[in-house]
C-alpha cells in the first residue's frame, strides 16, 4: 500500500515539473517572438519612410546652417549701417558732395580693389600730377558702393577725401605734434585688406549642400571659417569708424581755426575809437542842427522884415 502511494506521489511530481517546464518555455518563446516582431515592425517602418529618416539625420546640420546664416546676416547689416552713417554725415558736410564724383582717393581705391596699378594722380599731390581720365570709373564706382565689402572701401575713400579738403589739414600742427595720419597709406591698407577678405570669402563660397551639407565636420569647418572672416570684416569696419572719428577731429580743428581767423579779422575794428567817433558825430549833428535852427529864424526875419524895408529904402532913394 505504501509502495503504491509513493509511486503516485512520484508521478504527480513528474507531471507538475513537466507542466512548469512547458509554461516556462512558452513564456520565453512568446517574449522572444514579441521582441522579434517588434524589431521587424520598426525595421519595416524605417524602410517604408526613408524621407523621414533622412530628415531626422539632416535636421541638426540644417539648423546649424540656418543659425549661422542669421548670425552672418545681422553682422553684415550692422557693418552696412555703420558705413552708411559715415557716408551720410560726410556727404552732408560739403556743398559739393564727395560722392558726386571720383575723387583721387576713390580712384586709388578702385585701382587697388581691381588689382590694377594705381593711376598717375597722387591724392597727396593734387595739382602736381596730370589728372587721370576717369570716364570709365562711373560703372565701377556704382558697383563698389553696392558691394557688401566694397562699401567699406568706398567709405574709407570718402573719409580720406574729406580730411584732405579741410584747409586746416595743411597746418603744421599735425606734423609738429606727430598726429598726422597718412591718408594714402590708410586708404591703401584698408582697401587691400578688404580686397583680400573678398577673395577669401569667394574661396569659402556658399553654405555646403548635398552630402556635404549633412557632414558634421564640413559644417563645423564652414561655420568656423565664416565667423573668422566675418570677425575680420567687423575689425575692418571698426578701423574705418576710427578713421571717421579722426576726420571729425580735423573738422573741429577747422572750426576752431575759422573762429580764430574771424576774431582776428574783426579785432581790427577798434571799439574805443568808434565810441569816440560816435560821440563826435552826435555832437557835430547837434551843432549842425542848431545852425539849421538859427538859419531858419534869421531867414524868417530877413524875408518878413528886413527885405521889405530894404526895398522901400531903395525906392525912396530913387525918388
Amino acid at each position: 500500500m505504501m509502495f503504491v502511494a509513493g509511486a503516485v506521489f512520484v508521478v504527480v511530481v513528474v507531471v507538475a515539473l513537466d507542466l512548469l517546464m512547458s509554461l516556462a518555455v512558452g513564456a520565453f518563446s512568446a517574449m522572444f517572438t514579441g521582441m522579434r516582431d517588434d524589431r521587424a515592425r520598426r525595421r519595416a517602418e524605417r524602410n517604408d519612410s526613408p524621407v523621414e529618416a533622412s530628415h531626422v539625420a539632416v535636421r541638426p546640420s540644417t539648423d546649424a546652417l540656418g543659425e549661422l546664416a542669421d548670425e552672418l546676416r545681422l553682422a553684415q547689416a550692422a557693418r552696412w549701417a555703420s558705413c552708411q552713417s559715415v557716408q551720410r554725415r560726410i556727404e552732408g558736410q560739403w556743398t559739393r558732395s564727395p560722392a558726386g564724383g571720383a575723387n583721387d582717393y576713390l580712384v586709388l581705391a578702385l585701382d587697388l580693389w581691381h588689382n590694377r596699378s594705381p593711376g598717375n594722380s597722387d591724392p597727396d599731390e593734387a595739382g602736381q600730377a596730370e589728372p587721370r581720365d576717369r570716364l570709365g570709373d562711373w560703372t565701377e564706382l556704382a558697383q563698389l558702393n553696392k558691394d557688401r565689402i566694397g562699401k567699406i572701401v568706398w567709405t574709407t575713400a570718402l573719409v580720406a577725401d574729406s580730411v584732405s579738403r579741410y584747409p586746416a589739414w595743411k597746418l603744421d600742427f599735425f606734423d609738429r605734434h606727430s598726429v598726422r595720419v597718412d591718408l594714402v597709406g590708410e586708404a591703401t591698407a584698408i582697401t587691400t585688406a578688404a580686397a583680400g577678405l573678398r577673395d577669401q570669402l569667394a574661396i569659402l563660397g556658399d553654405a555646403p549642400a548635398g552630402h556635404l551639407g549633412v557632414d558634421d565636420e564640413v559644417i563645423a569647418t564652414f561655420a568656423e571659417k565664416s565667423r573668422l572672416l566675418s570677425g575680420r570684416l567687423d575689425g575692418l569696419v571698426a578701423r574705418v569708424e576710427a578713421f571717421a572719428e579722426y576726420e571729425q577731429i580735423v573738422a573741429r580743428i577747422q572750426q576752431r581755426q575759422d573762429k580764430q581767423s574771424w576774431l582776428e579779422r574783426v579785432s581790427a575794428i577798434d571799439e574805443f575809437e568808434h565810441v569816440v567817433d560816435a560821440e563826435r558825430d552826435r555832437a557835430e549833428s547837434d551843432r549842425v542842427r542848431n545852425l539849421a535852427d538859427e538859419s531858419g529864424v534869421l531867414a524868417a526875419i530877413y524875408l518878413d522884415e528886413i527885405a521889405p524895408l530894404a526895398k522901400s529904402l531903395k525906392q525912396s532913394d530913387a525918388a
